[in-house]
């Protein structure tokens, strides 16, 4: 009796084993900004499919060098749409849509301690601010569009070296904040409504006529070997339950 339990055993392990070797997994290409509802969202289709979403976060175009250099992936979001406009001419997507919008502004401390209130108050000699480089974040390309929109591209620049610190991504950025070595940067507006980082973080809204709303636009690869379950996770983002799911993280 004994040995045959051994036996059955070892089928049912060998069972969910092959099981777990079968499953089917999806990578998604996903700029930090919006981790966290494209995380819950991937646990419903996860549930859904019976598949494994696996989230490679980071900066917008480390994500698209990575999916170019591996020509592997089923999903990108960007922080800004330009990654999939600039790049369409590569082939790389072969399906696309709008999920929501973002937008940028300046973060200071909790309580804004040096009362920041408009772009011009970042030059104040008693501010160590912080910008993203904008060869590496979406909110670094966003926050030079910003500042050369409002007073030229010498005044960017000029900002950008008096900042104390170059950041890679939001991430980078808020940390920062929060750990209080900066007193202010420029970053996308939903990231303050975070959790662990609404207790920290004041924001100062930019005039529009600056920092214009930024389509967040979904796409699917052209070499996924998903592409019905990408179209499902791109589908339901989109629909009225997936978009409940991006408001409450201020999208």
């Amino acid at each position: 009796m004994k040995k045959l339990f051994t036996i059955v055993t070892i089928i049912v392990l060998f069972s969910v084993s092959l099981f777990a070797v079968e499953k089917k997994q999806l990578i998604f290409y996903c700029g930090i900004t919006m981790v966290k509802p494209m995380t819950e969202i991937a646990k419903i289709i996860e549930k859904k499919h019976n598949v494994k979403i696996s989230i490679s976060q980071g900066g917008s175009k480390d994500l698209l060098d990575s999916l170019i250099f591996s020509k592997k992936g089923d999903l990108f979001l960007p922080g800004s749409e330009s990654y999939l406009i600039n790049n369409k001419n590569q082939n790389l997507f072969d399906m696309q849509k709008l999920i929501g919008y973002n937008k940028a502004a300046i973060f200071v401390q909790k309580g804004n301690p040096k009362n920041i209130t408009v772009l011009d108050d970042l030059f104040k000699t008693n501010t160590n601010t912080m910008l993203c480089d904008d060869q590496a974040g979406s909110i670094g390309r966003e926050s030079k569009k910003i500042l050369v929109a409002f007073n030229g591209e010498e005044y960017y620049y000029d900002l950008f070296d008096r900042a104390i610190s170059i950041g890679t991504d939001s991430r980078n950025l808020n940390k920062s904040l929060k750990d209080k070595t900066i007193d202010a940067t420029i970053n996308w507006k939903s990231t303050a409504f975070f959790p662990e980082n609404i207790n920290f973080i004041d924001v100062i809204d930019i005039d529009e006529k600056y920092a214009k709303p930024k389509k967040l636009v979904i796409a699917r690869l052209a070499f996924s070997e998903n592409k019905d379950i990408a179209n499902d996770f791109i589908e339901f983002t989109a629909s009225k339950e997936g978009q409940e799911i991006m408001r409450n993280y201020g999208f």
